[in-house]
């Protein structure tokens, strides 16, 4: 990828001396020993010889190409640093393209795009505050560009960071609302594309599965179409969690695995790590507890890598599920209550009403009734809150057998 980058900016000769000194003795070994099979312990990437790469780079290209140009590749350098879950270097570079851009009027559309994603970079990382001040900037930048598409980027990542907070409705609004401003020759972009596939997650949340699987179908083949294997690899996630939650299991096992290679391929660890989760919560409810066990510790060790505390906070719930089945309840409430702590920390609704429900079974399992009651009833709020029925049903269920 990093070569790809650079074949848009230097000539091969360049690109081919430059990387013989300085990427490809790490690049084309990194290739093969990066990747995770899922039979195999994940072994970290090492993001400090990425990092140096990219430092190698930049140093290179600030002498050697016209400003705009230099300018452009840090962009594309910093987006690369998204994908990978390098979010230092990405944080590093877009404030680099602030700082070059803030006095010069013509290139404010480096300073919007440089705005929008550092507020993608610090959601990814829950840092919502951080995150929602650095969309607003980007917002009034390109509001003064006139800038429509601009604008509809900001309220896709609104959306989705409304529905990682858990709150439905409003990332709904933001979708749509994006949706909305795509007109013309936008409305067949990859933005609407990947609008398509933030709808599919809000209606599978929300239970309406017929409707997510429409939005999440059509986004596929759009991406298919594009060849973008990053966007097909997360529709291929996104599938994984719709067949699990209506309990279609070798169905979801086989868009996790395809979500996997093509995550491993493409050395995308942040939708390594969810397609992880999806395999162990399967292996969990399929009571196959070993393999529940090892996908988990696999994608902590890559959430880890890439600081995605919303993941880490999963994973843990799902920690805890198995340890209940196994009958450890004192680990299981440890893991669970750890679920709990963070979501709340996190202000993450649906994962915190999720591990209030799983908590409420383990106190159903060792017999303390009240205190199972109590949680099944602060899970249900949310869910009624997000109109999701069938959850509502499956609770009110638990409640009357406690």
């Amino acid at each position: 990828m990093l070569l790809e980058i650079l074949l848009g900016f230097f000539d091969k000769k360049t690109v081919a001396k430059f990387s013989k000194k300085y990427i490809m003795p790490n690049l084309s070994s990194n290739a093969n020993s990066s990747q995770l099979s899922l039979s195999e312990k994940a072994e970290p990437r090492n993001f400090l010889k990425v990092n140096v790469q990219i430092d190698l780079i930049i140093t290179y290209a600030e002498d050697n190409l016209p400003f705009q140009k230099f300018i452009e590749l840090l962009l594309q350098l910093g987006e690369y640093s998204i994908s990978t879950g390098e979010f230092a270097s990405a944080v590093y570079i877009f404030e680099k393209i602030l700082h070059k851009t803030k006095a010069k009027s013509d290139l404010q559309i480096f300073t919007a795009h440089s705005l929008r994603s550092l507020g993608e970079v610090f959601s990814r990382q829950a840092l919502w505050e951080i995150s929602f001040n650095y969309i607003k900037r980007a917002i009034e930048t390109y509001s003064k560009l006139k800038d429509t598409e601009g604008i509809a980027e900001c309220e896709n990542l609104l959306g989705t960071i409304y529905g990682d907070l858990g709150n439905l409705n409003d990332a709904q609004v933001h979708f749509e609302k994006a949706y909305s401003l795509l007109k013309g020759k936008f409305i067949k972009s990859q933005l609407a594309s990947k609008i398509k596939t933030n709808l599919g997650i809000v209606n599978n949340i929300a239970g309406n599965f017929e409707k997510a699987l429409e939005y999440y179908k059509s986004a596929l083949v759009d991406f298919e179409t594009a060849k973008d294997l990053r966007r097909m690899a997360e529709v291929r996630h996104n599938l994984g969690m719709l067949y699990s939650k209506i309990r279609k299991y070798n169905s979801a096992h086989k868009e996790f695995n395809t979500s996997i290679k093509l995550s491993q391929k493409l050395g995308d660890i942040q939708t390594l790590g969810l397609s992880f989760i999806g395999k162990a919560y399967l292996y969990a409810v399929q009571k196959e507890f070993l393999l529940g066990d090892k996908f988990a510790r696999k994608a902590l060790e890559v959430c880890h890598e890439s600081k995605d505390m919303l993941s880490i906070a999963d994973i843990y719930k799902i920690q805890g599920i198995i340890q209940r089945e196994l009958q450890n309840y004192d680990n299981a409430a440890t893991y669970l209550l750890t679920s709990l702590r963070l979501n709340k920390e996190l202000k993450n609704q649906l994962n915190k009403a999720e591990a209030e429900l799983e908590l409420g079974k383990l106190f159903n399992q060792v017999g303390n009734k009240i205190e199972s009651k109590n949680y099944f009833r602060r899970a249900i709020k949310y869910y009624k809150r997000i109109g999701d029925h069938q959850e509502i049903d499956r609770i009110n269920e638990l409640l009357l057998a406690s």
